[in-house]
């Protein structure tokens, strides 16, 4: 996910801060948050580098950063002072119009940038954010593809039924085998979710958290078609789903699923775990798509 926004990014690494709560001082080495966020070094780095400028972070002499005096407290209160960048506004933007239907079809970046008011580079660097997750296509020239994915009600609960299949079967799998890191790092950003709210959070990083933690259990498979099902599912069902988590009123009850689901499997019952992530799956479905 070496196209994660960087902000995004940012604000996650800061969660897992205090998650973890890593003390002041404690070093935070790239390579371990590059393999525990599953990106390259470079995003880290630079979000690391964003994070000193928020006060979270401080650099190391010796190299690298430190987790700062600040790190327990600056990380929401930056975030929700913090006005969303250009690009995240305009992904936003592009985002909610291409799923109201006011978008379709070939565009043209001239077209765009006109539309929006932004420069080529802004644009361009959104629109191959948009390829990476599979709903914009480049085109010879300057033009874009924007693909239909999931706009409708049923599209959105088809996407939520292969879910329902795939998701608890994972976990009953022969070849299943616990990534207790893995686990432990998604429990902890759900335990701080809950605990300091979304309010800071734009819905693109609340899907991206909530998404990871699925993606973390199912990985335990060790099945690649189910991972793979599930990263695809993910990548289409992203435009449906960025206004529909903070609108669910138990988004919070959701969100400690995924802990009790974590504390099962760390414990050893996969099928009371599996058992639980298909309710689970099945009351989201019902309260985002209203039971139809």
């Amino acid at each position: 996910m070496d196209q994660l926004h960087i902000p995004q990014l940012a604000r996650e690494i800061s969660l897992y801060i205090r998650a973890a709560a890593l003390t002041p001082g404690t070093r935070l080495p790239e390579r371990k948050l590059a393999e525990q966020f599953r990106v390259s070094r470079t995003p880290v780095s630079r979000a690391l580098r964003l994070l000193a400028d928020w006060n979270v972070v401080v650099p190391s002499t010796t190299g690298g950063y430190l987790v700062g005096d600040q790190a327990a407290t600056a990380p929401s209160q930056t975030a929700a002072e913090l006005d969303l960048s250009e690009e995240e506004s305009l992904y936003l933007k592009l985002a909610e119009e291409h799923s109201a239907n006011q978008l379709s079809g070939k565009q043209s970046e001239n077209v765009l940038m006109r539309r929006y008011a932004v420069g080529r580079g802004v644009l361009t660097r959104v629109l191959l954010r948009a390829a990476v997750e599979g709903w914009a296509e480049r085109l010879p020239g300057h033009g874009w593809a924007l693909i239909p994915l999931l706009t409708t009600d049923l599209t959105y609960e088809q996407s939520s039924r292969f879910r329902i299949i795939i998701e608890p079967a994972a976990i009953l799998e022969p070849t299943f085998e616990l990534d207790r890191a893995a686990i432990e790092q998604c429990r902890a950003q759900q335990v701080a979710l809950f605990e300091k709210g979304a309010a800071s959070l734009s819905p693109v990083e609340v899907f991206e958290i909530g998404s990871r933690f699925h993606e973390a259990v199912l990985r335990c498979s060790r099945n690649q078609f189910l991972i793979n099902g599930l990263t695809q599912v993910n990548r289409l069902r992203r435009l449906a789903e960025y206004g529909r988590t903070l609108a669910s009123e138990n988004w919070r009850e959701r969100c400690m699923e995924h802990v009790r689901i974590a504390d099962m499997l760390l414990d050893g019952d996969r099928q009371a775990a599996s058992d639980l992530l298909k309710q689970h799956l099945i009351e989201g479905m019902r309260e985002k798509t209203q039971g139809i």
